[in-house]
């Protein structure tokens, strides 16, 4: 028990990896599968780009919060850690439990299932088949966590500049040698009644594409200088975000109309008409390998961070002890690792459907991004003289927009028949958790009155 005591995570993480996990871990599936879902949403073209630099300016109001918060807590633990001091034990539980159960799981599956939908676009492959590939692809990544910090942030730098240098060329290239149709059909316009509505639907597909802004101060731990590493990986990476989905729409808009772009019936059809018009029948194949290039990528920041949360959480008791197992050799918590990894597998049997694992996720976690940028309100309140090494950009405004937005995706969504199925599943996940944590609680009240 000792020697395991003295088993300390290790601080390996400076700024360049930690930029590249913030942009790394967003830039996955959702550039690629969410076009079209946000072109039906909305009236017309400006729209789209409206939405997509305002929730990528939201999400870094969040991001000025959370700089506050990771440098107040330079700790492995990122939202729990900010939850528990701020809020008490329970909300920090109930963050961990749907973390595990629907946040970060769901996020690995879905990414998964996109990874084996892209690579049988190249060699077909029956459906068991690309279910075997999904659960390859977790096992790999975890496999990878598992040997060790400097090997996750190897992968996560790789990739992360592979598909920056990739979606660069996209957009170069669609501008040279992207035709747009001359016939392109007429749209219909969107009735102003519909218009909040169409507003929640892309505003729910657009925050999946951003999905991960998040990760990086779970490692805070990991970091070599926490106080400047973290708000820098943070702010520096989501302008990255910015930039990069602005440019990729403006290409989509560019070779495929809008009026066209409203017609598809098929997710990827938007960026497969971009690179077919670009490229020809390989086209399809260069996509193809950038969006498991893409979505690989992503999914490795959540068993390089992530996992970490269930470290502290072991660590305070809110959790099995074994999750606070950190490798003798390699530094990293492997039983937080691998049991991620299976839960996700499990996911990809019990939700198949990329569109409800999305769904799923987003609506959940919104509840606890808001209620951690609120902890900076919270904290200034009881802890006024605690040490902020780095202070939120814009405060009190910045926080409180970020709280607006997200509390009215999330009601919205609920109020949607369309998407409120999956929206109550996540609540009914986060409701589980109350009994657990009651029972957690009352077993180690017990195990220290035996003590």
């Amino acid at each position: 028990m000792a020697l395991r005591e003295e088993i300390q995570l290790r601080r390996q993480i400076g700024v360049t990896t930690a930029v590249m996990v913030v942009v790394g871990s967003v830039i996955g599936s959702g550039i690629f599968m969410k076009p079209l879902d946000v072109s039906r949403a909305l009236p017309d073209p400006m729209w789209i780009y409206v939405l997509w630099i305002a929730l990528g300016l939201v999400c870094l109001c969040g991001a000025f919060a959370y700089a506050e918060l990771g440098a107040m807590f330079p700790s492995a633990g990122g939202q729990y850690t900010f939850l528990r001091e701020a809020w008490g034990p329970l909300p920090a539980f109930l963050y961990g439990w749907c973390h595990f159960l629907v946040i970060n799981t769901g996020s690995i599956a879905a990414l998964a299932v996109v990874f084996a939908k892209s690579l049988d676009s190249i060699v077909p492959m029956p459906e068991g088949a690309r279910i075997a590939v999904s659960v390859a692809m977790i096992v790999v990544l975890a496999g990878v966590n598992h040997r060790g910090l400097r090997w996750g942030a190897i992968v996560q730098n790789m990739t992360t500049f592979a598909k920056l240098s990739a979606l660069a060329m996209l957009v170069v290239l669609g501008y040279l040698l992207g035709e747009p149709p001359a016939d392109a059909p007429v749209a219909q316009a969107v009735a102003p009644a519909g218009l909040v509505t169409g507003i929640v639907a892309a505003g729910v597909a657009i925050f999946w594409a951003y999905e991960g802004w998040y990760q990086l101060p779970f490692s805070a731990a990991e970091l070599k200088h926490p106080e400047r590493d973290l708000p820098v990986g943070l702010i520096l990476g989501l302008g990255i975000l910015i930039t990069v989905y602005l440019a990729v729409n403006a290409v989509y808009l560019h070779v495929v109309p809008f009026a066209e772009m409203r017609t598809f019936s098929e997710d990827i059809a938007v960026p497969t008409t971009v690179m077919y018009r670009c490229f020809g029948s390989t086209g399809s194949n260069i996509l193809a390998l950038l969006v498991c290039l893409s979505v690989f990528g992503a999914a490795n920041p959540n068993l390089l961070s992530s996992t970490r949360a269930f470290y502290a959480m072991a660590k305070d008791g809110a959790a099995i002890p074994a999750m606070t197992k950190v490798h003798s050799v390699y530094r990293t918590p492997t039983i937080a690792i691998w049991s991620q990894a299976l839960w996700a597998i499990a996911l990809i049997f019990v939700l198949r459907e990329f569109r409800d694992l999305t769904d799923y996720v987003v609506f959940a976690a919104l509840i606890f991004y808001g209620l951690a940028v609120a902890a900076v309100y919270r904290l200034r309140i009881t802890e006024p003289d605690r040490p902020r090494p780095h202070r939120c950009i814009g405060y009190p405004l910045t926080p409180a927009l970020f709280l607006v937005v997200v509390a009215f995706v999330d009601i919205m969504t609920l109020a949607s028949p369309a998407m409120r199925r999956n929206a109550l599943f996540g609540l009914a996940i986060i409701a589980a958790g109350v009994p657990v944590y009651f029972l957690l609680e009352r077993r180690g009240a017990s195990g220290g009155d035996e003590n």
